[in-house]
């Protein structure tokens, strides 16, 4: 059988969602590998009847079912009301960002939002108590090169002060005004893990959603998914023009442009034209080019950085930007590193980087010459 592409994939999981089973689907295993690898398995599985069930276990090496997503969710839910239970023993307000936050709030039953670690957020004067709490209280083993990550086991806690990650690359406060106090100036008292919990409003969650999304240049379907259901609820409460003043406002245009234009027109999302039309970036040649690509299914590399460079205020801002993404400071250097000589393994990966994105800019250009 013929590898599946990506972009096959994609559209094929697209297909699955709206109740279409394409014939190569079912048993190629490709598909199904690159289905658990985007975490869209058990959104894909369990919209499956019984009989299609039988057909594809004998063609999966390791048969899964709704159990083993359960029991997995089942233990993040545990993990996650501790900590909870914790950072409000010692009055320390946190908002769950993603994982459980998402799976309990969008999907029907939790299991089906795979997620591997808990994000955390926090206002910068509880950093010292906060690290104490996953350490002291929580008994997390701090990491070294990531002085705000913490592990216990396989489940990783991630410390953040800022929702965007403008402590790793600074030039990125120059994209969105979006700070941790929008999220708890719009929150609203809620249930997470069987606990009481700050919930974050749609006008916040939908572009912080987006804009996650795009950082990691829309390389996991199951994000554009989350923000498909997310899309209905926002829909049903009707709350479309709260949510347009919350992306006007965090000026995230862009990435809630590229994202709600593509669950709108694959997953059947419920995004009123209006909204679309209104968030409307102006494109230039290349990247009409670049959104047809990604209208296609096509994962792009370096997607996020080429877009975030069109979102900044000034050329002295691109080039900060590109200045940092290129060369970062140590503490991020040591991380893109991993071990061994920071100096050596570094440069080694950037060169291999930036090899392929020159490469991948050439085959575009070429094509765009032809074209």
């Amino acid at each position: 059988m013929k590898p599946l592409s990506f972009w096959s994939y994609r559209e094929s999981a697209c297909a699955l969602l709206a109740g279409e089973i394409p014939e190569h689907t079912l048993t190629n295993t490709d598909f199904w590998t690159l289905a658990q690898a985007d975490a869209m398995f058990p959104v894909l599985w369990t919209s499956l009847t019984t009989e299609q069930k039988e057909t594809v276990k004998p063609w999966l090496l390791n048969p899964m079912d709704e159990h083993i997503f359960a029991a997995e969710a089942l233990r993040l839910k545990n993990t996650t009301a501790r900590i909870l239970r914790a950072y409000r023993k010692a009055e320390i307000p946190i908002i769950c960002m993603r994982g459980l936050a998402v799976s309990e709030r969008l999907y029907p039953n939790a299991y089906l939002r795979p997620h591997t670690d808990i994000d955390i957020l926090f206002d910068k004067k509880y950093l010292m108590m906060a690290k104490q709490v996953a350490g002291n209280d929580l008994h997390f083993r701090p990491i070294n090169a990531y002085p705000m990550l913490f592990k216990q086991g396989d489940i990783p806690l991630d410390l953040h002060i800022e929702p965007i990650g403008s402590e790793r690359i600074q030039a990125w406060k120059h994209i969105t005004p979006l700070h941790t106090k929008d999220f708890f100036k719009h929150a609203f008292e809620g249930m997470l893990a069987g606990e009481k919990a700050w919930v974050i409003h749609e006008r916040v969650l939908l572009p912080y959603l987006c804009f996650h999304a795009l950082k990691h240049s829309f390389e996991r379907l199951i994000w554009l998914y989350d923000i498909a259901l997310l899309s209905k609820q926002i829909n049903e409460k009707g709350l479309w023009d709260e949510v347009l003043q919350g992306i006007r406002e965090y000026k995230l245009e862009r990435p809630c442009y590229y994202a709600l234009s593509y669950v709108k027109e694959h997953m059947d999302a419920d995004v009123p034209e209006y909204i679309i039309s209104t968030i409307q970036p102006h494109m230039g040649l290349i990247e009409k080019r670049l959104f047809k690509r990604f209208m296609n299914h096509e994962v792009i590399p370096y997607l996020a950085e080429r877009l975030f460079s069109r979102m900044l205020p000034s050329l002295s801002h691109r080039i900060e930007f590109w200045r940092e993404t290129i060369y970062p400071r140590e503490e991020v250097r040591t991380q893109v590193a991993g071990g061994g000589c920071v100096k050596c393994n570094f440069i080694r990966t950037r060169l291999k980087q930036v090899g392929r994105a020159m490469w991948a800019l050439t085959k575009e250009t070429i094509y765009l010459i032809r074209t």
